[in-house]
């Protein structure tokens, strides 16, 4: 069976692309190398870092002739994944269409009365995916495939639902020789290499409750790790076979177990010097004998989730983080200790935020001083538990809400879904004017001049400032 997948795209202005992480869609290329491997033919189409006119659009699309197409969905790029499918169901309309992803995994009733697609897979889809495609070639009831939800007689059912994947080391690699990478890249302020990049993944699920993050909640919850050899082994085939230069670990938190992440640094140390990569990391789980075993096997970037610079925000109430200030501190002490970039984002309008904790994240950023802070207004995510007490208090209205891109609000205030006191403008205002604070400062500028290498990051740091200082 032919099978097309579709990465979206998202409508950024050009600054904003310029600030994007543009990396390997792993949901598509793990839902691929499962289907290579049960025999199926795979097209992925990358619309979202390979964007073109929609004629265009359709023809590669339609050139293909799928049998079965997969969209993958998100709150921001939802109504463009509707108008795609449309194209396809009219252009071709004997192509089974199914969602996938975030939004159809938490809201697959709202989006299949939104998409003319036949089904949505919810949550994991590895396993859905080949069951789904082995019934759509036999015409066998969809009924028997868990982990759906599925048109019938125009009205919506869910089969049984499927439990993640407790083994994900059973899962074939994604399937890279699919995607072109070229296409991808890191923003010259966050890469240390001019070379090819790509998405690495070596655990799924989050054991944390972050209030304003959907990794815990429901059908991704709890970490599954894989096997570090594994891990290592698919960077050096990766590395070997495409020249990527540099990866991205898409971990919720890669430090989340620390002595599994030491024995991947270890192995990444013995079987692949010289690689770059850059991840996210808890606070809490911070140490000299860690942060000395990343920076020793490559890590050149550490990316911090501080979120808040209020101890008071930090907690149940607010952003549920489960971390203290001074582990912060201690973070990103450790970080530069060993050469590291620091990069800290904080969250502006988090439930209970009043002038005062808001002025806290902003003195807290200086006093921390990493390589890069990001100030960037809540959002709600869908699946998250703000993003639940959003639509009980009746500020968002699922059906139609669009929201949850971290620039969304760099473009004004119309998007923005206020949870706190504070209205949705003047937390854009704080967002800009904390922005400028602090990359406005003297020092940092001319640390930050002297610390560029090459034209590129110079004309990244100048589209960031696009957004920081708007005209």
């Amino acid at each position: 069976m032919r099978v097309l997948l579709v990465h979206p795209p998202q409508r950024l202005d050009r600054a904003q692309r310029e600030l994007e992480n543009l990396m390997p869609p792993l949901n598509l290329l793990y839902l691929a190398g499962a289907l290579k491997k049960a025999g199926h033919e795979v097209k992925v189409l990358d619309l979202y870092a390979s964007p073109r006119p929609p004629e265009e659009e359709l023809e590669a699309m339609t050139a293909f002739k799928p049998e079965l197409a997969g969209f993958a969905t998100y709150p921001g790029s939802f109504d463009e994944t509707c108008r795609l499918v449309k194209a396809l169901r009219t252009a071709s309309p004997g192509v089974f269409i199914t969602l996938g992803g975030l939004y159809a995994s938490y809201l697959p009733e709202i989006a299949l009365s939104q998409c003319p697609a036949d089904a949505a897979v919810l949550g994991e889809g590895e396993v859905t995916i080949v069951h789904l495609a082995a019934a759509v070639a036999d015409k066998s009831p969809l009924a028997k495939v868990s982990g759906l939800c599925y048109r019938r007689h125009n009205s919506t059912f869910r089969s049984a639902p499927r439990a993640p994947v407790a083994n994900i080391d059973a899962i074939p690699w994604p399937a890279y020789d699919l995607i072109d990478f070229d296409a991808y890249r890191l923003p010259p302020t966050r890469a240390v290499t001019r070379g090819r990049v790509s998405s690495v993944l070596s655990a799924r699920g989050c054991n944390f409750n972050c209030s304003f993050c959907s990794h815990h909640y429901g059908l991704f919850c709890h970490i599954r790790s894989r096997k570090p050899e594994d891990v290592v082994e698919e960077m050096r085939h990766v590395s070997r076979m495409y020249g990527v230069k540099e990866f991205r670990f898409e971990d919720c938190a890669f430090t989340a177990v620390p002595e599994r992440a030491k024995k991947i640094c270890a192995l990444l140390k013995e079987r692949l010097p010289g690689i770059a990569w850059n991840c996210d990391a808890r606070a809490d789980t911070a140490s000299d004998e860690l942060f000395a075993a990343m920076a020793g096997a490559g890590c050149s970037r550490v990316f911090l989730g501080v979120e808040t610079g209020s101890q008071k925000m930090l907690g149940e109430l607010g952003a549920n983080k489960g971390i203290r200030l001074d582990q912060v501190r201690n973070a990103v002490a450790l970080a530069k200790k060993y050469g590291m970039r620091v990069n800290c984002s904080f969250v502006l309008g988090l439930p209970g935020e009043t002038r005062e904790t808001a002025q806290e994240s902003l003195d807290f950023a200086l006093e921390l001083d990493p390589d890069y802070a990001m100030f960037a207004v809540l959002m709600p995510v869908v699946g998250s538990s703000i993003f639940e007490q959003a639509v009980k208090q009746g500020k968002i209205n699922p059906a139609t809400y669009r929201g949850g891109h971290y620039l969304a609000a760099y473009a004004g205030a119309k998007d923005v879904v206020s949870m706190c006191d504070l209205p949705a403008g003047e937390l854009v205002k704080l967002m800009h004017w904390f922005n400028k604070k602090f990359y406005s400062r003297p020092g940092y500028l001319l640390r930050r001049l002297f610390a560029v290498r090459s034209l590129a990051e110079l004309k990244s740091l100048a589209d960031g400032a696009m957004h920081i200082f708007p005209i």
